[in-house]
């Protein structure tokens, strides 16, 4: 049977009671605390406390850590960025091997179309000692060539034996009649003197007369007249140095002595002079050891007591220069079909190359005295197109990377081009030049 129950006979039930006790606490090494209740004298276990943390929580301290770890790398990858800025061009320029076996004339004029050339002058002296076996009476004049300019319009002619003098009264005479041509305007518009030459004696014997190149010279004759106009525009100057003047004794010496010590001498000289030419050559000039000419000319000889003489000899080198970029173009216009002359290149190889005088006596000629000559060239030449990268450089500082194929393509002689910038994200070039690096690769096709 169901038993029934009234609501009021339905009551809460009481809480229990918080057992009031005291308790000890007994410490174990072992890290766990034993409980003794004082009260019913029972012992139970308390395990140790844990405490536990919110993971999505974070310290102060951890915070700063994370914000500085940040920041330290992130300012570090900026200054590396920095210091390593910048952008790398590889350039592939247009490359020739050419086979040439061919002959050329050179100029000491410039003229368009044309290879013109300069001469390089250099000289020493040497001396040897010999057995002289006597003395005679020598008197020679002085002799050379000298160049006659005229600044002012209108050819002058000037009569064999016209006088030229030196500022101390040194007199030389022409041998010859010769007609200077007037200046004349060049495409700029400016006066270029006319000139000739003229082969000249000194008037009188002597050593004073052997005069140092370059010495100048004027027509007496004209201002004695009052011809002041023609003594001030006509003037002259020796290319080479004048020798052979001597007044006095010449020692005698045996044929044979003389001509071993004269070849000891001068074989010393030219080994001295070609040496020389590679240090006192002008840079971005193009020369070759197979165009050098050397003359020797006998100096005075001394006497060192009764029969021991000193014969003293001057050896004087010219070489005919090429600018280097002259050269380069003007052989790859004769040997290149459809070469640009506006395009410039270089040659790179010219050491591999074989340079001959096309006359075997030009290599026995002094060079000032004469207006062209004829060579011959062999060998293969590497052409290879440059560019002017400075200018290359400027074109490209802050440009966006994708306007590099445009400003390439005013180059004519590149036939490719790569770029890497840095750092890898930039897309633009360096604000400064020297954090442009221009790298060229040579292939040939």
């Amino acid at each position: 049977m169901t038993q029934k129950w009234n609501l009021q006979d339905i009551r809460p039930v009481e809480p229990r009671q918080r057992r009031r006790s005291s308790t000890i606490k007994n410490s174990d090494p072992s890290g766990q605390s034993d409980v003794i209740d004082t009260k019913n004298g029972s012992e139970f276990e308390v395990l140790p406390s844990i405490s536990i943390n919110d993971g999505k929580k974070k310290s102060p301290r951890q915070l700063f850590v994370a914000i500085f770890i940040f920041v330290a790398v992130v300012g570090t990858g900026i200054g590396v960025s920095a210091l390593t800025a910048g952008a790398v061009i590889t350039l592939y320029p247009k490359v020739r091997d050419i086979n040439v076996n061919a002959e050329f004339t050179a100029l000491n004029t410039k003229k368009t179309d044309s290879l013109s050339y300069e001469i390089m002058t250099i000289d020493a002296t040497g001396e040897r000692q010999v057995t002289a076996t006597g003395q005679e009476q020598v008197k020679s004049q002085a002799t050379g060539e000298i160049e006659i300019t005229k600044s002012t319009p209108g050819t002058e002619r000037l009569i064999k034996n016209t006088r030229f003098a030196t500022t101390d009264g040194l007199v030389f005479r022409i041998q010859e009649s010769v007609v200077i041509p007037g200046a004349v305007k060049n495409e700029t518009g400016e006066m270029v003197p006319g000139t000739v030459r003229a082969q000249v004696f000194a008037d009188e014997a002597g050593e004073n007369y052997n005069l140092p190149a370059n010495t100048i010279l004027s027509v007496p004759g004209f201002k004695e007249d009052d011809y002041t106009e023609l003594y001030d525009s006509i003037k002259a100057s020796n290319l080479m140095a004048f020798t052979d003047g001597f007044d006095g004794p010449k020692f005698i010496i045996d044929e044979n002595e003389l001509a071993t010590a004269k070849q000891s001498l001068q074989m010393e000289l030219r080994d001295t002079l070609v040496a020389r030419v590679v240090s006192e050559k002008p840079a971005n000039f193009t020369s070759f050891d197979s165009s050098i000419v050397i003359t020797y000319t006998d100096l005075p000889s001394a006497q060192y007591g009764d029969t021991l003489v000193t014969i003293r000899e001057q050896a004087t080198l010219q070489i005919p220069l090429f600018k280097n970029a002259d050269f380069a173009s003007f052989i790859a216009k004769e040997t290149i079909v459809g070469y640009d002359a506006n395009e410039s290149v270089r040659i790179d190889n010219l050491d591999t190359l074989t340079f001959l005088y096309s006359t075997a006596s030009t290599s026995q000629t002094n060079l000032a005295n004469i207006d062209s000559f004829t060579f011959k060239i062999s060998g293969i030449p590497k052409i290879v197109w440059t560019v002017d990268q400075e200018r290359m450089k400027v074109d490209l500082i802050g440009m966006e990377k994708t306007a590099f194929p445009g400003i390439l393509g005013k180059y004519s002689g590149i036939t490719k081009g790569e770029v890497k910038v840095r750092p890898f994200w930039k897309r633009s070039f360096p604000d400064k030049l020297d954090q442009i690096k221009i790298v060229e690769v040579l292939s040939t096709p």
